[in-house]
């Protein structure tokens, strides 16, 4: 019998992932951006901290952790979940576990405050 977590397997927040990809450029510098296509993935969303802008011209800001099984997660990667656009907050943490049905990423985004292209389209 296989051994799975609702936590990690069951997520019911659906979110589109572009990896992270390297080039390297003419003089031999290596580049980190995000990919052009995107990976959709399911994952377990908290609510982590807000701010709301009080005053004309303050922004407003949310973040969130993110709990899920496996994610192509990097620190140059974008991430749209909810309909914006949201960066990565923390560096993604792999966690192994003690066996592979706890083994997990978790990572936490932060508000880009851009309404993002439906990637699905």
């Amino acid at each position: 019998m296989a051994l799975s977590s609702r936590l990690l397997d069951a997520g019911r927040e659906a979110m589109w992932v572009y990896p992270e990809e390297k080039k390297t450029d003419s003089r031999g510098n290596v580049l980190s951006f995000p990919s052009d296509t995107p990976v959709k993935i399911y994952a377990t969303v908290s609510a982590d901290r807000s701010s709301t802008n009080e005053l004309p011209g303050q922004v407003s800001s949310d973040a969130v952790k993110v709990f899920t099984r496996s994610a192509p997660i990097g620190t140059w990667a974008k991430v749209v979940y909810g309909g914006w656009e949201w960066d990565l907050a923390t560096p993604p943490r792999f966690v192994k576990g003690l066996s592979k049905a706890t083994a997990h990423v978790t990572f936490s985004l932060r508000s880009r405050n851009v309404h993002a292209a439906d990637p699905s389209a």
